[in-house]
């Protein structure tokens, strides 16, 4: 909703400056992501809209990107075993990827379209890319076109798809030092080739270092420090490939927000063993790369698919699809190992292949059933994820939706307990008080006294608009717009609160709005200025 809402703006998307607007004016990203948000205006012109064209044009998406992981796949295998085997490993891979079950969210979550888009000009550029490679040697000039301005302009509309396509080069790199390991090419061009993958591949710790005061300002809204994310980060990425080689319903989904942080090497002991798994995966991923490039290159290319949104960014710790790309890899590996089986087992792993990939459709038609209804949805993720911060919310809401506020009071009451620091559901508590008629003045100074030191999170400001109607129809004893306004001034004063922009701009624009309602016009305009300040695109 945060980005296709903007479809409705102004009555929806009916000329080709409402268009522009829209792919230009969303922030979903730091570039926009605008070819993402142009493919959602296909689907529809306004806000709300069916879901069901988003949907479809998905899964077509994703159709696509299964063929291009085919042609991917056979190319890489090519180079090491005859053109029929490459072709049939190709299909085996192509069937695992594209029904896994860890990549239904990223298909069926429909703005995680950007995912999609980004991830099939990631793969046009590679075929490019290997398309060029092995024309190097014969014909010098078309190779350098291919290999060069096919990626160029892949890569372009990958990141214009969202961010993530800055790995095209690193995922280029990474076929480079594996796949391509036992081939020979002229000193020259190799060198030449290889500066040419690493340069842009360094792009990505350039910008981390260039903005690390920024990235380190971001985690002051988040549970967890920079280096605590790094650290999860490990456990997280093991996770990811238990549920690659061994998929389970309780591990997919949405919600992950109940994931455990690493505080430590120690803390849980899964972290250091985590680390030790990946430390000792990658050096034997270099160190065998010519003996064996496509195990290794398994290895790296899923490393080097998550060293984005597994890095020091200041993002969310756990989610399925980020291995939309990354799957490939390990699924390549592993294909590439069942010609080295000894014959008489040979029979046996096509069995198991067959057995594999029915096991993966049964998990995914149960999960992409849990797409078709919500509720069904959090009922399942409250058995899964009974800690889990955003089950406990969905449940309130629920309750308020259906009228029954005393009982809705008390969730909220317990989620606040369970849950001290988060200051949305203080809020919540306080909006419900109000509406159950129990509120007290000793319940507005706990909100008020809350607001000045509690942690930050994007709800917040959600329930300036709920608090202050409350406020305005003086339907609260003890609770009008001068409360209201102590309110916000606690939570401005509150760095971890009134330092985020957008919240900072929320609570300038509310106050403003309740002194203009008490003809205190040149307040209001102060006010309404200040939220310029925090809100304009300059």
């Amino acid at each position: 909703a945060p980005n296709l809402e903007l479809l409705g703006v102004r009555g929806g998307i009916d000329s080709f400056d409402a268009f522009v607007e829209f792919v230009s004016s969303a922030q979903a990203g730091p570039l926009g992501r605008p070819l993402s948000l142009a493919s959602f205006v296909a689907d529809s012109r306004t806000w709300p809209a069916d879901p069901l064209s988003f949907r479809v044009t998905n899964l077509l998406i994703h159709f696509v990107n299964g063929l291009l992981v085919l042609f991917l796949a056979r190319a890489i295998l090519a180079q090491h075993m005859n053109s029929r085997t490459a072709w049939q490993l190709a299909v085996i891979c192509m069937a695992v990827w594209i029904i896994h079950p860890l990549l239904v969210s990223t298909t069926a979550y429909v703005i995680q379209r950007m995912t999609q888009l980004a991830s099939l000009f990631v793969l046009t550029g590679l075929l490019s890319y290997l398309h060029g490679r092995k024309m190097l040697d014969s014909q010098q000039g078309r190779g350098w076109a291919w290999s060069l301005l096919g990626m160029g302009a892949s890569g372009a509309l990958a990141i214009l798809s969202k961010e993530s396509g800055i790995l095209l080069p690193l995922f280029a790199l990474v076929i480079e030092l594996t796949v391509f390991s036992h081939t020979s090419l002229a000193r020259g061009r190799k060198t030449a080739l290889l500066a040419l993958l690493v340069v842009p591949s360094l792009a990505m710790p350039a910008y981390v270092v260039l903005n690390w005061d920024a990235l380190q300002a971001g985690f002051e809204f988040r549970p967890f420090s920079m280096g605590e994310r790094l650290l999860t980060q490990a456990v997280v990425l093991v996770e990811y490939l238990r549920q690659v080689f061994a998929p389970s319903l309780s591990g997919l989904g949405i919600i992950h927000d109940d994931f455990p942080v690493s505080r430590s090497l120690l803390n849980p002991v899964s972290t250091i063993l985590s680390l030790l798994v990946i430390v000792t995966s990658v050096a034997g991923a270099v160190w065998q790369r010519r003996r064996w490039p496509l195990v290794s290159f398994g290895i790296l290319w899923f490393v080097a698919g998550h060293s984005l949104e597994a890095g020091p960014l200041p993002l969310e710790l756990y989610f399925d699809h980020r291995n939309y790309l990354p799957l490939i890899g390990p699924v390549i590996a592993v294909c590439s190992l069942l010609p080295r089986m000894p014959s008489r087992f040979g029979r046996y792993a096509w069995i198991g292949v067959a057995l594999f990939l029915a096991f993966e459709a049964f998990i995914t038609w149960q999960s992409a059933k849990l797409w078709s209804d919500e509720d069904l949805m959090m009922r399942v993720a409250s058995v899964h994820h009974p800690d889990s911060l955003r089950v406990q919310q969905y449940a309130g809401n629920k309750l308020i939706l259906a009228g029954r506020f005393e009982l809705a009071l008390e969730v909220q009451e317990s989620i606040a307990a369970n849950f001290p620091e988060h200051t949305a559901t203080r809020l919540s508590v306080l909006n419900l008080q109000c509406m159950t008629g129990t509120i007290t003045p000793a319940h507005i100074d706990a909100a008020r006294t809350f607001l000045a030191s509690g942690a930050f999170d994007r709800q917040v400001a959600t329930f300036f608009p709920v608090l202050r109607a409350r406020a305005e129809q003086q339907d609260c004893p003890d609770f009008g717009l001068a409360e209201f306004r102590e309110l916000l001034d606690a939570a401005r004063n509150n760095p971890r609160i009134g330092g985020d922009d957008k919240t900072r701009g929320a609570i300038h624009l509310f106050k403003g709005i309740t002194f203009y309602q008490e003809g205190h016009l040149d307040k209001a305009i102060e006010q309404l200025e200040a939220c310029l300040l925090y809100t304009s695109p300059s």
